[in-house]
């Protein structure tokens, strides 16, 4: 796949997002978390979004937002295992808990 058709996939980072990666001191991860995102899922279009723990509503994250509609079972297993084993190289595990995969 050449730059510009990465390019034209990644998704824009909103304000909202970009100063919350600020707060949290993750911007510098953003970058490599997405391409992670988009290499696990190199089918999908990719969105970026705010989310709230559902258990702790204190806990807010950056949401990946993956279009999963049309993915296979098998791709998307695959894909999560390839997140779940390549985060901790691109991000430490202590700025980690503010990126987590989400399904539209």
């Amino acid at each position: 796949m050449n730059s510009l058709a990465v390019a034209a996939r990644s998704p824009l980072i909103s304000h909202e997002v970009q100063t919350f990666a600020d707060d949290k001191g993750v911007s510098r991860y953003l970058g490599e978390v997405l391409d992670l995102a988009q290499q696990a899922f190199p089918a999908s279009l990719l969105g970026l979004s705010l989310g709230r723990d559902a258990e702790d509503d204190t806990h807010q994250y950056i949401a990946l937002d993956v279009e999963a509609s049309d993915i296979e079972t098998e791709e998307l297993l695959a894909g999560q295992l390839a997140w779940s084993a390549g985060i901790v190289r691109v991000c430490p595990s202590r700025y980690a808990v503010y990126f987590v995969l989400g399904w539209r």
